[in-house]
């Protein structure tokens, strides 16, 4: 017979007996799934965390970048455009021993290099009003200091002019100078002196840098730059960059507008019908000979190739994207967006060190574009 005592210690003894191995093994186990499943849940919702962050970030850049070149574009040509017929003359300039310049009297100019990399440069004064064309009352040769006009209002001493022919050729181009008088030959009502100055538009060499013809009275005509805004926007080292002229005729340096921006094309939009009715019919990259043909660029198509900032483990892209470009106005270089598709593309080719690289293909892009109106074209009166 067993006492109390013997019943209350094997109760105890039940009662504080442990887990097995087994029950133990088959815990562990299941924690260990458990750990697993999580990991792969956090790994996952953090990869597409990334993702989508890097792709945000690619829209910032891809639109800031846009926004900044659109915003210069759409001021292109003030104060430079006076008359359609001057649009395309070549222009002369020199800032005492810097480099001569080459520049064109357009809003916007477009070149592309070897690579196929465009350059979208944009012209205009930087006068904060508007300068009123002087129209030269005497003829002005090539050696000549000083310009007869009918009338010099609103032109300061140390303003940048430009000297613009009545109808220009590859020999009678456009001439930058500055108004700079000595002794007698001072800035009056009438009297525009180009004197030559050493640190100044008015090199030694200034009859070298004006036509041998010179500018003859009442078909030649000055305007008032102030100063000259010249600004060239490209890619470069996987961003947008631009770089400007300063103030001594020298290129500055190149600024970042937006990184992760990795391709870009630029068309002119072009007014091709007889005669012109303000509409635009083609987009292309010729670059314009005639006045006529520049009084047709109404308009500059952009699109700009902003890639995510984190690398994807896999490649997540396999081809260059497409610019959708539609089907109501033609566009140089497209072909059918896929088999049978009315909608017309152009393939915006990424950089790539080599034919063989493939690392590119495991960042995401995205195609940002735009047209932007040329309203100191369109607005032109003659």
């Amino acid at each position: 017979m067993r006492t109390p005592h013997t019943h209350a210690s094997a109760h105890a003894r039940a009662h504080t007996h442990g887990f097995t191995l087994v029950e133990l093994m088959v815990g562990m186990a299941l924690a260990l799934i458990t750990t697993v499943i999580i990991a792969q849940v956090v790994v996952s919702s953090e990869g597409q965390r990334r993702t989508t962050s890097s792709g945000s970030d690619a829209q910032v850049n891809g639109s800031i970048g846009l926004y900044t070149v659109s915003r210069d574009v759409q001021g292109a040509g003030y104060g430079i455009i006076s008359h359609s017929a001057a649009l395309g003359c070549p222009i002369q300039a020199k800032y005492g021993s810097a480099a001569t310049l080459a520049l064109t009297l357009a809003p916007v100019t477009i070149t592309v290099n070897a690579n196929g990399v465009p350059t979208l440069r944009t012209f205009s004064s930087g006068r904060s009003s508007f300068s009123v064309p002087m129209v030269v009352k005497a003829n002005h040769a090539a050696v000549d200091t000083s310009f007869t006009v009918n009338s010099s209002t609103g032109v300061s001493n140390g303003d940048t002019m430009m000297a613009i022919p009545g109808s220009w050729s590859s020999t009678n181009w456009c001439t930058v100078f500055q108004v700079a008088g000595s002794g007698a030959n001072v800035l009056s009502s009438t009297v525009v002196p180009n004197v030559t100055v050493t640190a100044g538009w008015n090199p030694a060499s200034t009859a070298s840098l004006m036509p041998t013809t010179g500018y003859p009275a009442d078909t030649s005509y000055l305007v008032n730059l102030g100063s000259i805004v010249l600004r060239e926007y490209t890619v470069a080292s996987e961003a947008l960059v631009m770089r400007e002229l300063q103030a001594n005729g020298t290129w500055g340096a190149n600024q970042v507008l937006a990184s992760g921006v990795v391709a870009m094309r630029v068309m002119y939009g072009k007014d091709t019908s007889t005669p012109k009715d303000g509409v635009v019919d083609q987009y292309d990259t010729t670059t314009p000979t005639a006045a006529d043909d520049w009084s047709r660029v109404l308009s500059v198509r952009i699109a700009v190739v902003a890639r995510s900032e984190v690398r994807e483990k896999d490649a997540v892209t396999t081809a260059d994207p497409g610019w959708d470009v539609g089907t109501a106005t033609t566009v140089s270089g497209t072909a059918a967006c896929s088999t049978g598709s009315e909608r017309q593309c152009l393939t915006l080719t990424i950089p790539k060190p080599n034919a063989t690289d493939t690392e590119w293909q495991h960042y995401r892009y995205k195609v940002y574009d735009t047209v932007v109106p040329l309203r100191n074209v369109v607005w032109s009166a003659v």
